[in-house]
């Protein structure tokens, strides 16, 4: 089978691995051939599309971000958003007119990729199916990063528009299927259903924990709490900073760790600049750098804001169980995650939003010997039966052969 993803994320260093990256991997590896058109985020503005083919056989036409600069925040990011789409449905005309594909695989937000998804289904006769991670832009307008009123309404208009055209949609938590349902108009004949995230599995190399610190200038004599991920709006950056300073002078026997980069990276470095030495800043690194800096950690943080109506799923749980870290949340208060950590006996959860509950929290588990003790046979056995990427290939394909009800 030949299959197109579209995605706005996929890493082409083979250390650094992504769901995107693992999933088109696991497809080639099962005897399927996978084309990736990517428009990178992170790529320079207006640098020219490329081609490349990945050591796992994977193809990626690679198309950086077009904007508009100068005319403020909200007009840079809706050009980004927009122009982009655009810019990436004429790269992908010249690359790939002529090929022809089986099925397409996208990922929300759809509006990302928009102009090239419509014209991709417009030119192909194929199955489609659309990940859904987060809820666009429901979830955007709960952490403040989009408006209410009329622009939030033309995005949920859009971005409904598009879910509309898939054949089949997964969702990470069968709650988030409800979740869909109620804020999406969704065709009867669309397939919804439960797709958790995947991941790579193996954990990293055995290696002394005191060996990668002095490697790394981490203290020796700390517990070390560890956050990975986007330093950004909605992932409880400011809880973490303030439990730091309530740790400064009740708990000196631990040190926070936040690895990743971010709007809000210049908030965490002028904290530690302002006398928050108990607190580190590391910039995003690859997968397998950052599989070793984690190992080297006591505890791995999760957190997003109060106030979000959708079950998310933090992707970065894999790679603390990978780790063997036990998970300390804060999540929001109905969350689905809230039950995982206790089902499999892999953390603790609080509710978000609530500084001085995240210190108790990490206390607790960095004072409790036995959590610490349970932590890497449930992580291994949650793995395995949960997050390996192989049967997530499987569901995917499952789905999109099942018989339609055209």
């Amino acid at each position: 089978m030949r299959v197109l993803m579209l995605c706005t994320k996929y890493p082409l260093d083979s250390n650094d691995r992504y769901m995107t990256n693992e999933l088109a991997g696991a497809l080639v590896a099962a005897g399927h051939r996978v084309q990736v058109v990517v428009t990178d985020w992170d790529a320079p503005f207006g640098a020219p599309a490329s081609s490349v083919r990945s050591v796992d056989g994977v193809d990626a036409l690679v198309i950086s971000p077009r904007r508009i600069a100068g005319l403020g925040p909200f007009v840079e990011k809706a050009s980004k958003w927009t122009l982009s789409s655009l810019f990436a449905r004429r790269e992908m005309r010249k690359a790939l007119a002529n090929e022809t594909f089986d099925l397409l695989v996208c990922f929300t937000p759809c509006v990302t990729v928009a102009a090239q998804l419509v014209w991709a289904i417009k030119r192909w006769p194929m199955r489609s199916m659309l990940f859904v991670h987060d809820f666009f832009p429901h979830h955007h307008r709960s952490i403040g990063l989009m408006p209410a009123g009329p622009v939030f309404e033309i995005a949920r208009r859009t971005e409904e528009h598009l879910i509309r055209k898939f054949d089949v949609i997964g969702c990470i938590w069968p709650d988030n299927i409800v979740y869909l349902r109620k804020h999406h108009r969704v065709r009867p004949e669309q397939r919804v259903i439960w797709t958790p995230l995947w991941g790579e599995i193996s954990p990293p190399p055995p290696r002394p924990k005191e060996a990668t610190r002095k490697e790394q200038g981490l203290p020796l004599d700390r517990k070390i709490l560890v956050f990975g991920g986007q330093i950004t709006e909605g992932r409880g950056v400011e809880e973490m900073l303030a439990a730091a300073t309530m740790a400064q002078g009740a708990r000196p026997d631990l040190a926070f760790l936040l690895i990743g980069e971010g709007r809000l990276v210049e908030l965490v470095e002028s904290h530690i600049a302002a006398g928050g030495n108990n607190v580190i800043y590391r910039r995003r690194i690859p997968r397998t750098e950052y599989l070793s800096l984690i190992s080297a950690c006591d505890i791995g943080i999760v957190c997003t804001v109060a106030g979000v109506d959708s079950s998310s799923f933090p992707s970065k749980t894999i790679d603390y169980l990978r780790a063997g870290l036990p998970i300390v949340a804060a999540v929001e208060q109905d969350s689905d995650y809230r039950e995982f950590l206790r089902r499999w006996n892999i953390g603790i959860s609080i509710p978000a939003g609530d500084a001085i509950a995240l210190f108790e929290a990490v206390i607790r588990v960095v004072d409790d010997q036995e959590i610490a003790a349970n932590i890497a046979w449930s992580a291994r056995a949650c793995l395995e039966e949960v997050f390996d990427v192989r049967p997530a290939v499987k569901r995917l394909l499952d789905a999109i052969e099942q018989p339609f009800d055209e």
